[in-house]
């Protein structure tokens, strides 16, 4: 919990570092998209500590939102494992991904975003 609370505060402090302009862009949208899902992150408790890394994940609408807006420079990669095939777009050490066939073959639909925090040893007990 305690690292969590770091995180929180270490999130809230850069998004006050950075004011809000009239022009939105690309990037503004981007940088939106990963607050937002950021916040679903931790809402829903897809918190992972990774030892030495935080993993945040969402999922769903806001997962699609950001897979969408990282297109805009992000090239999909398709890859396909033992849980069907993906669009992925990789960026940093994070990724969203598009599942778009299942295991067996099946269309999907399915988003999913990766965010990574890279900690070090800063947030360890």
């Amino acid at each position: 919990m305690k690292n969590l609370i770091s995180l929180t505060c270490l999130l809230s402090a850069v998004a006050l570092s950075h004011p809000a302009r009239a022009e939105v862009g690309a990037k503004d949208l981007t940088l939106a998209g990963l607050s937002d899902c950021v916040r679903e992150a931790m809402g829903a408790g897809s918190v992972e500590d990774a030892g030495g890394a935080v993993v945040l994940s969402c999922n769903a609408e806001k997962a699609k939102v950001l897979f969408n807006f990282l297109g805009k420079k992000v090239p999909a990669e398709v890859v396909q494992d033992t849980n069907g095939k993906f669009e992925n777009r990789p960026f940093g050490n994070n990724a969203c991904y598009h599942r778009i066939e299942d295991a067996s073959g099946k269309s999907a639909n399915d988003f999913r975003c990766d965010l990574i925090l890279v900690t070090g040893d800063a947030l360890k007990d």
